[in-house]
């Protein structure tokens, strides 16, 4: 795919008033889409005629544009209405005669479709740019879009399907200076549109950031969605993503430590890049034994299970396995072995399902790394993980090639069925000694900077001994003996180090951290707001883009403040060895507590009623944004390849209750689209039902039962309604065309 970025504009002209800064504005925003958002710039448009203008744009008939290929057009300069028109004035444009001499707004969009434009989007820098933007360029969209319908034998591959124009200012408003265009700078550059795991900036958050930054000029920018593609519009590449960063999981400080990092050489040749901290440490023999196992022609067991009590360590384990196992395919040591590491903690099989759905997933040997099986939560908190267990028996035995290694306690194991595993309950004082000691010198993973190798030697049996064989509450007690020396209530009478709570422990890191604070108290409240949050939250977590997160804070614990990006931002730098970034299904940057753990402590202290305040919140989220972003039909559904042993229940399973919060005739669409490409598998199912829910949490399941009947069961969470309705296939009579109805 290539990023086309076009700058145009002029300050200076002939029959117009000069305007200040444009020169700089321009030049501004081609380097910031260059070398921020990946665009290649196109030959210089500023202070060029009207004629030279539509020429370049227009581009020639070997300068047309590829099937993958984004445009982004930014304007800056005077605009003006006449005749019911908009017109982006040129250098040589006159007054007088705009149609002849200026370039009319919406022709921008006719030029760039008709040299095959697929996605475009139009910046519109003007007084008054709503005008010129959304109103004036919406029916010359739907003719353009309404002609390549109809002869689309003349424009073959040439339909747009992603089409926004953003304005700098409301009708009626004036834009002042280059505040938009450096509002646009900031707000691609802050963190707070997106962290290092999202791969794109969304258009409307952006745009939340852009106005956040001009409250107070009396202008404001807006945007408008023509068409948009299923995954959401490709303008905005995230700056910050990072394709090679940490394995899902680690915390956001060990994140930024490997940011920090990157590219520095490390002792055996490797890179900062490779040496991604997982939070492993010790149990070599455990990691090479289950590298033995994925690696066996016909293991034992379906499945195996590394088990052991919370904070033993099974989840830095996996982790690692994980990064050992792609480093041996990378380099050609291990037969052609595809890894896909999925978290399913307060997810459920469904999301477990669509990972492993993911393109590539099932190429040459594939290894399922299931984590946090026990963590898992169904509709109306359901017992999940032995759903996903007994899925994972039927997954095995109907793929033999599958190796599959998942988190779970022996608990579970015992109800579901004897399994192999590999136990982690047991910690000896030597191993827990080693952890203390590389906590303690590289808290967060390779590359970071604690104290000497002597220091930690000193205090590491201290440490270990007052864990007690918990990973978790080492790593707490760890960090917090980095900040501050060991305290009076930490030792005994005889000066040994006592056992400490992980409720003591954690309230104690999070104190320690913010007690170099200008206001430590301030800070402190701050910190255990926007954490309370995170511990009712459920699945991938929340996300700090468009304000959410500080938002639903504010509401869960019923208080009026809802703290600035800026306050935010510095609570991040407090609380990142207690947070971890991941990606919510829409694709944005989420936050959630790093550890079950912590999320119990803060439960357990949280003021009566703040889950139903926080889930109240965000089922109004949910419903204001989206009224204020309908889906609009018109853009093409996904392409699934289907496998000739796919069932219909798994297609139906897959593109219509896994979306359920979507609404139901966007489902009904897609799932039409699908199944006529694909028209065998709707010539053998005659009969298909359509299952719809009025709230989130509806689920299928499909089960064998002991008899060898197969049984789908339709679940709902309490108060919701259930809605059935039944697609009949009518086979077309032999004469009809393709045309046919």
């Amino acid at each position: 795919m290539t990023r086309r970025f076009f700058a145009v504009g002029t300050g200076a002209y002939t029959c117009f008033a000069p305007i200040e800064g444009v020169t700089e504005e321009l030049a501004r925003m081609s380097s910031l889409f260059e070398e921020e958002l990946s665009c290649t710039a196109a030959p210089d448009l500023h202070a060029h005629t009207a004629d030279t203008v539509r020429q370049e744009l227009g581009g020639g008939p070997t300068q047309g544009l590829g099937p993958q290929d984004t445009v982004v057009v930014y304007y800056s300069g005077h605009g003006r209405r006449s005749g019911g028109r908009h017109y982006l004035i040129c250098e040589d444009s006159v007054e007088d005669a705009p149609a002849a001499t200026a370039l009319a707004t919406e022709d921008l969009v006719r030029l760039l479709a008709e040299r095959g434009a697929r996605r475009l989007l139009l910046i519109i820098h003007t007084c008054q740019a709503a005008a010129g933007g959304a109103e004036a360029v919406r029916d010359v969209a739907q003719r353009v879009l309404g002609e390549f319908g109809q002869r689309p034998e003349s424009y073959q591959d040439q339909q747009l399907v992603s089409f926004a124009v953003v304005s700098a200012s409301r009708a009626h408003e004036v834009a002042r200076g280059t505040a938009f265009s450096e509002a646009l700078e900031a707000a691609v550059k802050d963190e707070a549109t997106g962290g290092m795991r999202a791969r794109k900036l969304f258009l409307e958050s952006l745009l939340d950031q852009v106005n956040a930054r001009l409250a107070g000029s009396g202008q404001h920018a807006t945007h408008a969605v023509f068409l948009s593609e299923d995954d959401g519009h490709p303008f905005f590449p995230n700056p910050r993503y990072r394709a090679d960063a940490p394995l899902e999981g680690v915390s956001l400080a060990d994140q930024r430590a490997w940011e920090q990092a990157r590219g520095t050489p490390e002792d055996g040749g490797e890179s900062g890049a490779s040496r991604t901290g997982t939070g492993f440490v010790g149990r070599a023999d455990l990691l090479g034994s289950l590298e033995v196992w994925v690696s066996a022609s016909a293991p034992s067991p379906r499945w195996l299970a590394v088990t052991g009590p919370p904070g033993s360590g099974k989840s830095a384990l996996l982790r690692q396995l994980c990064r050992s196992l792609e480093k041996r395919a990378a380099s050609g040591t291990a037969e052609d072995t595809t890894v896909v590491l999925v978290d399913v903690r307060q997810r459920t099989l469904e999301y477990l399902g669509a990972r492993m759905t993911e393109p590539g997933t099932w190429d040459g040997r594939p290894v399922l790394l299931v984590d946090g099986l026990e963590e898992a939560e169904g509709p109306g908190h359901e017992d999940e993980p032995r759903r996903i267990a007994r899925y994972l028996d039927q997954l095995t035995a109907k793929y033999p090639r599958l190796r599959v290694i998942a988190t779970a306690s022996g608990r579970l194991l015992r109800d579901t069925g004897p399994r192999e595993n590999v136990d982690l309950s047991e910690s000896s004082q030597k191993h827990m000694e080693a952890c203390a000691v590389q906590l303690l010198t590289e808290p967060y993973g390779p590359g970071s900077s604690g104290w000497s190798a002597e220091e930690a030697q000193r205090s590491a049996a201290e440490l270990a001994r007052a864990a007690c064989g918990n990973h978790v509450l080492l790593r707490l007690l760890a960090l917090r003996r980095l900040i501050v020396p060991w305290g009076p209530d930490d030792t005994a009478v005889d000066g040994t180090s006592v056992e400490i709570s992980m409720e003591r422990a954690f309230w104690k890191l999070l104190w320690a951290r913010c007690s170099s604070e200008k206001d430590p108290s301030e800070s402190f409240r701050r910190a255990s707001v926007l954490l309370t949050a995170l511990a009712f939250s459920h699945g991938a977590g929340l996300p700090w883009t468009g304000g959410l997160w500080p938002r639903a804070s504010a509401r869960a614990v019923d208080s009026a403040e809802r703290l600035s990006d800026d306050e935010v931002r510095h609570v991040l730098d407090i609380v990142a060895p207690l947070i971890a970034e991941g990606v919510d299904p829409a694709g944005r940057s989420a936050y959630r507590l790093h550890h079950e753990a912590y999320a119990r402590v803060l439960r357990q202290e949280a003021p009566p009623g703040t889950a139903e305040r926080l889930h109240a919140a965000l089922r109004e989220e949910f419903e204001k944004e989206k009224a204020a972003r309908p889906w609009r039909p018109g853009s093409p559904p996904d392409v699934m390849r289907v496998d000739d042993d796919q069932t219909v229940v798994e297609i139906f399973q897959r593109h219509v209750t896994q979306t359920v919060m979507e609404s139901v005739e966007r489902e009904l669409l897609r799932l039409r689209s699908l199944l006529k490409r694909v028209s065998w598998v709707w010539r053998h199912a005659p009969e298909l039902f359509v299952v719809s829910s009025s709230v989130p949490g509806a689920a299928i399941e499909e089960v064998t039962d002991s008899q060898g009947c197969e049984v789908l069961t339709v679940r709902v969470p309490p108060n919701g309604t259930l809605s059935v309705g039944k697609l009949s296939y009518h086979p077309r009579p032999a004469h009809a065309t393709d045309d046919a109805p």
